[in-house]
C-alpha cells in the first residue's frame, strides 16, 4: 500500500492508529463501509489537523485545531491543486496493474472544504481520476459547516457524491454535539445551504448522502429522542437525499458521551424511514456494512422498550462474549441483527467455516442470545432481545 507525500511515494502502514492524523496527501487503498475500495485524499496543510467543528465523538478531537475559516485560509500553507493531483496520479500509476478502485475520497485530517482553492482542487482531482482510474467516483466528506459559501457549493457540485454531516436540526444540540467555532453560520443557514447543494447536485447527476451520528451526552441531551427525530425526518423529507446513514460512534478514550443502545438506533432508523422510505435509511454499526431499514423491518428485529435495553445480562452470557471466541460470536450477533440466517449464511457473512459457525451458534443458543426458526427442512437463526442487549453491552 502506498501514500503520496510531497513529490514521491512512501509505504503506507495499514495498521496505523486511526485516531492519529495521516501524514500524506494520498493514503490507502482502504476498505470503506459505504464505498468499497477507496483511496483517501488529505488536502489540509501538511502536518496539521484543522476543522470548524470539534465533535464530541471525533477520534481526532485530541489533535484537531478548532479554526476560524478565514484565519485558517490566510495563515496556513495549503497544498496546491497541482501538487494534490500529482500525488494522486503517482499513486494511481503505481497501483494500476493490480488495483481497481471504487472511489477517490476527500477526507483526511479535518474539514476539506476549508481549502481556499477547493474548486480547482476538485477539478484537478477529477481529471487525474478520469485519466488513471476512470471507474472511481469522486467523493467528498464534509461537516456541512461551510456550505453557505459560494465557492464550496461550486466545488461540491463537481463531485459524484457528497457525504454531508447533519447530527442535529436544533441549535442547542448542534452546539453540544458538534461544538462549532463561534464564527460559523447558524444552523438555519446551514440547512438552507444543504437544500441549495441538493439542487446543484441533482442538476449534474451527483448523489447526496446524509450522515448522522447518534449520541447520548452526559447532560442528558441526545439527538435520538423522539421529538428531534420528528424534526429531523421532516427536514430530510424536504431535502430528499439518496441515502441517510445513522452511525454509532467509536468514541475516543475518556469520552463522557455514549452511543445509544443498538435497539434505539434501529428504532431511529425505522422512524426516519417513515418519512424517506425503507430503501434510503441505513444503520452503520461497528465494521458491518450498512443495514437498510427494509432489512430491519423484514427481519422482524425485536425492538424492546427503553426500560428493557439496559437490563443486566447473566454473568454467563457476558463471559461467553468476552472469552475465547467472543469476538466471533459478537460478529455473528451483528449479522443476525440484520436478518435471519441459516448456518451456511452465518459462516459466509462472518468469514468462518460452517463447522466453526455451528459451534458458536450452539453456544449462543444455550445462552439465550439467539433462537432457532424452522423453515421447511432448514433451520434459521434469529437474534433475541437478550442478544440485542448483549450487543449494546
Amino acid at each position: 500500500m502506498w501514500a503520496g507525500l510531497g513529490g514521491g511515494l512512501r509505504p503506507y502502514d495499514p495498521l496505523a492508529d486511526a485516531s492519529q492524523p495521516v501524514g500524506a496527501l494520498v493514503f490507502g487503498p482502504n476498505i470503506s463501509r459505504r464505498l468499497g475500495r477507496v483511496l483517501g485524499i488529505n488536502i489540509l496543510p501538511p502536518g496539521r489537523a484543522m476543522c470548524t467543528y470539534r465533535c464530541a465523538y471525533c477520534p481526532l478531537a485530541h489533535a484537531v485545531e478548532l479554526v476560524d475559516p478565514r484565519a485558517a485560509r490566510a495563515s496556513a500553507s495549503w497544498p496546491t491543486p497541482e501538487r494534490v493531483a500529482s500525488a494522486l496520479a503517482q499513486v494511481l500509476e503505481e497501483l494500476a496493474p493490480s488495483s481497481t478502485l471504487d472511489a477517490l475520497v476527500l477526507i483526511g485530517n479535518g474539514e476539506p472544504t476549508l481549502h481556499p482553492r477547493l474548486p480547482e482542487v476538485l477539478e484537478a482531482l477529477r481529471k487525474a481520476g478520469e485519466a488513471r482510474a476512470p471507474g472511481a467516483k469522486l467523493v467528498v466528506f464534509t461537516n456541512s459547516s461551510l456550505l453557505a459559501e459560494r465557492r464550496v457549493l461550486q466545488a461540491l457540485a463537481l463531485a459524484d457524491q457528497v457525504v454531508v454531516k447533519l447530527d442535529a436540526v436544533e441549535e442547542e444540540l448542534r452546539q453540544a454535539i458538534n461544538r462549532p467555532h463561534p464564527s460559523l453560520a447558524k444552523l438555519p443557514r446551514v440547512l438552507e445551504a444543504l437544500l441549495t447543494l441538493r439542487r446543484a447536485l441533482s442538476k449534474l447527476g451527483g448523489r447526496l448522502v446524509v450522515s448522522i451520528t447518534l449520541l447520548e451526552l452526559p447532560n442528558g441531551l441526545t439527538n435520538a429522542r423522539e421529538n428531534h427525530l420528528r424534526q429531523l425526518g421532516a427536514f430530510l423529507s424536504l431535502l430528499s437525499p439518496e441515502q441517510v446513514h445513522l452511525e454509532m460512534p467509536l468514541l475516543p478514550p475518556g469520552s463522557l458521551a455514549q452511543a445509544p443502545p443498538r435497539h434505539e438506533v434501529a428504532r431511529a432508523a425505522l422512524r426516519l424511514a417513515e418519512e424517506l422510505g425503507d430503501e434510503r435509511v441505513f444503520v452503520l454499526a461497528g465494521t458491518s456494512l450498512p443495514v437498510s431499514a427494509r432489512l430491519l423491518r423484514k427481519a422482524g428485529v425485536p425492538l424492546p422498550p427503553p426500560s428493557e435495553g439496559r437490563r443486566r445480562l447473566p454473568e454467563a452470557a457476558l463471559l461467553l462474549l468476552e472469552g475465547a471466541g467472543g469476538r466471533t460470536r459478537l460478529r455473528i450477533l451483528e449479522a443476525l441483527a440484520a436478518k435471519r440466517m441459516n448456518c451456511h449464511q452465518v459462516a459466509k457473512a462472518t468469514g468462518i467455516s460452517w463447522w466453526t459457525a455451528q459451534k458458536h451458534l450452539q453456544r449462543l443458543l444455550e445462552a439465550g442470545l439467539v433462537r432457532t426458526v424452522p423453515l421447511g427442512r432448514r433451520t434459521y437463526y434469529a437474534i433475541t432481545p437478550a442478544g440485542l442487549t448483549a450487543l449494546e453491552a
